[in-house]
């Protein structure tokens, strides 16, 4: 879980800007 903790936050967030940044990855922030 902590290896992969900042491996999908990136990858949502390059994902999400990637598709269309309209929905952000809140639940990455929370």
């Amino acid at each position: 879980h902590t290896l992969h903790d900042p491996a999908r936050w990136k990858y949502h967030l390059i994902g999400n800007q990637v598709l269309n940044g309209i929905a952000p990855p809140r639940h990455a922030w929370n």
